[in-house]
């Protein structure tokens, strides 16, 4: 039997005999030039050649029944069929992008079908479900230890674990499932979970003239719930290679289909039924999995991590994005630094992406493309890739290195913060040791200046007036330069425009020049002496925080504003009419109990009129 994976590589060699390396694409905005894939194709080659360590590292794929269930029909074959569809997908994405011939490994019988771990779960049907909890858990458990059996340390592999845990109704033609469906990890290793069902088969993504319904997707073509979930398995499988979320610009929107890690799972195979241009694999994340050993075939140094240091920055907003420059220092080779902009809202499925590859010297230079949202913060990240597959971040790219951005309502970069940011970071060693003076202060951005003038205070309210008790001739206050009536918070104490470890607040939108750190349960409550007309500020997560919180403020007992839950960067502001109050309270409260739950409240400033 002849695969499609098999035929595509056949073409592929034939082609990439003929032809340069090259990308068969055009490129857009955020993708590097063909010089620069040239240099990490090299460097790349480089690397695998010198001392090779080549193997076949293959993909583990099991299949796990809970203890009520007996496998669906012809799994063997239609997961077959899945998972070699989907290795043809990235060989042709990759291809396209220059890099032919890498790809998933499968482990296939002599049969020619796949070699499949049955597992027999501990749990019952009833005691899973899609949630990301302890039932997944279990069953990547129970999957581990067929592996170990088998001679197999399923903790230094990539599995994909299929559910058999869908529920199809074939008379009334009803399909659900409740199985676990998420991913996650890197070079090394990772797991995705996902669910099997008899109507799971890549030969039906032609199909559009039968139906069933879907308990989440509504009416859909039997091709369409193939589209859905077997682009969910290439999708997912993304995530376990190490690569997180992205979306496609506009103009790749139009040439190219739907990013693969943006909403690709759900337009995979499209092409097929002739409803759009289907799913494409981003040219930054090609770069990222060229060095992955599933791709490359090279265990060189795999266990080895990447330590990276970025230096010199410029941040250049322009018509056509945001044009960045850096220089980079690492332990490892680096054939590929990653940059993506995920604005405020939405997870990170909307996360503009860009390339750079790193020149003789380290120095790096992209250009990001400009999100679709405006007027709203853009957290930055940066991602550096070593020529082993080892990273900087794996499938979250907030991992990286983050700075904060806003997209105006015009529709382009303010990287204001950020560059404050950036002017602190390399001041923050002199400010530790102490090896900062007026002058060298006064060289600084007036509010880096402010800020340091700020952490150089004493972290107490002990000589600062209540706001009842400030002098009527103020008419601002910041409610960190006001004492309390009381404070408490979860975790490391009450802390004024400073963490615990005396660094800066940093929020979603940078740098907080004001703020109170307030880590889940917090309480700050202050005596306004009914002479406050309005409060005004934000309440946020920390950048290290990821929650959820919910931030509430009170006057005088009752419920003045309520944030909705606040995930890792999520920011929400305010202006309440306090007039004629006499108590205020700030409360940033856990909603899933206190772990990551970093709250902090943001320029909380009083105001009175003059």
């Amino acid at each position: 039997m002849t695969s499609l994976f098999s035929q595509l590589l056949a073409l592929t060699l034939l082609t990439s005999s003929l032809l340069a390396d090259s990308p068969r694409r055009e490129m857009f905005p955020g993708e590097p030039t063909l010089q620069d894939l040239d240099r990490a194709r090299a460097m790349l080659e480089s690397w695998e050649k010198d001392a090779p360590q080549k193997t076949k590292r293959l993909m583990r794929i099991c299949y796990w029944s809970p203890q009520d269930r007996e496998p669906q029909p012809d799994y063997r074959a239609r997961l077959t069929r899945v998972m070699q569809h989907i290795q043809a997908f990235y060989l042709r994405e990759m291809t396209a992008w220059g890099f032919p011939g890498r790809s998933i490994q499968l482990d296939l019988e002599e049969d020619g079908l796949l070699h499949l771990h049955m597992v027999k779960g501990t749990l019952k049907s009833e005691e899973c479900s899609e949630a990301d909890g302890k039932d997944g858990r279990e069953i990547r458990k129970d999957c581990l230890k067929a592996l170990s059996e088998a001679g197999i340390d399923g903790e230094k592999e990539t599995l994909v674990i299929f559910c058999n845990l869908a529920d199809w109704d074939a008379t009334n033609r009803i399909m659900s499932h409740h199985s676990p469906y998420y991913a996650s990890g890197n070079s090394q290793g990772g797991t995705a979970w996902q669910v099997d069902s008899p109507l799971l088969d890549s030969a039906l993504l032609p199909v559009r003239d039968q139906h069933l319904q879907d308990r989440q997707y509504g009416r859909i073509s039997l091709g369409k719930y193939n589209s859905i979930f077997v682009g969910g398995v290439c999708h997912e499988l993304g995530h376990a290679l190490g690569l997180p979320h992205c979306k496609e610009c506009a103009p790749a929107r139009r040439l190219r289909g739907t990013a693969l890690m943006g909403s690709g799972n759900r337009t995979y195979g499209n092409e097929l039924r002739g409803e759009d241009k289907g799913s494409f694999l981003s040219l930054p994340h090609a770069l990222k999995l060229a060095a992955h050993p599933q791709f490359s075939g090279s265990v060189k140094q795999i266990a080895a991590p990447l330590k990276a240091a970025f230096d010199d920055w410029q941040l250049k907003p322009a018509s056509d994005g945001l044009h960045v420059t850096a220089s980079l220092k690492s332990d490892l080779p680096v054939h590929t630094v990653l940059a993506y902009a995920d604005p405020a809202g939405g997870g990170d499925y909307d996360s503009e992406i860009a390339a750079a590859i790193p020149d003789d010297k380290g120095s790096i230079s992209l250009t990001l493309p400009i999100p679709e949202h405006k007027k709203t913060t853009t957290a930055l990240h940066f991602v550096a890739v070593a020529v082993n597959g080892a990273a900087t971040a794996g499938v979250w790219s907030s991992q990286g290195l983050t700075m904060n951005a806003r997209i105006t309502e015009g529709g382009a970069y303010d990287v204001s913060r950020a560059v404050q940011k950036l002017e602190f970071d390399k001041q923050w060693p002199n400010f530790k040791s102490g090896h900062i003076n007026e002058e060298q202060l006064s060289k600084l951005h007036p509010d880096v200046q402010a800020l340091i003038r700020r952490l150089r205070a004493p972290d107490t309210a002990n000589d600062k007036p209540s706001p009842a008790a400030t002098p009527t001739t103020i008419h601002t206050l910041v409610l960190s330069d006001a004492a309390p009536l009381k404070a408490s918070t979860g975790w490391s104490g009450v802390h004024y425009d400073r963490t615990p470890e005396g660094g800066p607040l940093i929020g979603p939108e940078g740098l907080i020049n004001h703020g109170l750190y307030a880590h889940a349960d917090s309480t700050y409550e202050y005596d306004l002496g009914g002479q406050w007309q309005t409060l005004t500020g934000s309440a946020c997560l920390l950048e290290k925080g990821y929650g959820p919180v919910e931030a509430t403020i009170l006057g005088d007992g009752r419920e003045l504003w309520k944030s909705p839950t606040l995930k890792s960067g999520d920011t929400q502001s305010f202006k309440i009419d306090v007039q004629g109050m006499q108590k205020l309270t700030l409360r940033i409260q856990g909603k899933d109990g206190i772990s990551g739950a970093w709250g902090a409240w943001a320029e909380p400033t009083l105001e009175r009129a003059k």
